[in-house]
């Protein structure tokens, strides 16, 4: 045999053994899905995977009463959560990029920093401040959710903003633009992919937000989807249907919105790799 054709035996073989291997994750991830799918419409749903008994009496089930409330109560959390994180993300990335602000490179280095670390950490001493202001809200909490998702959201969003030419912020000034009207007309808009992006991390940051809620919300009326789907486990015997049901009702807005936003994800994040920092 040529080395010519062992060489191409041996790429076949690798090419062969890496379909393979990503096929198999491939199905760890679609089996579960293809459960949620299946169980969601089964009458009679278990645990297992299997050809259901055709009913949507699971979804006529989980989009009453107090479930309906906890979908509603997690649009809130997220929506005041990405709302705080996003406007106060956009003033701070233009001062980090557009200002002489003293100590910027190790400031930025904390902020990322900052985006890693665990929630676990600062909880307890949170759900301690809450609790003495009688702060345990869902909108306190939303406002906590907004700060941990803001410094991985300025540091995104600095990014897009330092690719946006100064010379077009100089033309506005002449004309007389104020700051913020150059920040509104001029620097948003032509910045809006990586504004986007960073907005719906923050959104699907505080959508699938489990411990944070659990923790720092008292009131059962006010306690999202994410509670509502861990209560169904907790039950000596778990409804597996409206489980499904419920959590494929969960999945909806963020495919959604990953499916809306798909084209700026792709230009967004080929313009922030491609900038200084």
């Amino acid at each position: 045999m040529t080395p010519a054709n062992k060489e191409t035996r041996r790429t076949v073989l690798l090419s062969t053994a890496t379909h393979l291997a990503l096929g198999a994750f491939g199905i760890v991830f679609i089996v579960p899905m293809l459960w949620l799918i299946l169980a969601s419409i089964d009458a009679h749903a278990s645990w297992g995977l299997e050809w259901p008994h055709f009913s949507f009496i699971n979804f006529r089930h989980v989009l009453t009463g107090s479930l309906l409330h906890s979908l509603w109560n997690s649009v809130v959390l997220s929506v005041v959560s990405t709302a705080i994180a996003s406007i106060t993300g956009v003033f701070a990335a233009y001062a980090l990029s557009r200002r002489r602000i003293p100590f910027k490179t190790p400031l930025l280095m904390f902020i990322l920093f900052s985006s890693g670390v665990p929630l676990a950490i600062m909880i307890i001493p949170v759900y301690e401040m809450f609790s003495r202001y009688n702060l345990l809200t869902i909108l306190p909490t939303a406002l906590f959710l907004s700060v941990t998702s803001l410094p991985f959201e300025v540091y995104l969003m600095k990014n897009f903003i330092d690719a946006v030419p100064k010379d077009l912020e100089e033309a506005a000034r002449i004309e007389g633009a104020s700051t913020f009207q150059v920040l509104r007309k001029v620097v948003v808009p032509l910045a809006m992919p990586g504004i986007a992006a960073a907005s719906i991390f923050g959104f699907v940051n505080s959508w699938g937000s489990l411990v944070v809620p659990l923790i720092l919300i008292n009131a059962t009326n006010q306690q999202p989807a994410p509670i509502a789907i861990y209560t169904f486990l907790t039950v000596p015997k778990p409804e597996y249907g409206n489980i499904a049901a419920y959590s494929l009702i969960f999945c909806v807005p963020v495919f959604i919105l990953y499916s809306v936003s798909s084209r700026l994800f792709r230009e967004g994040f080929v313009l922030g790799g491609g900038v200084k920092g």
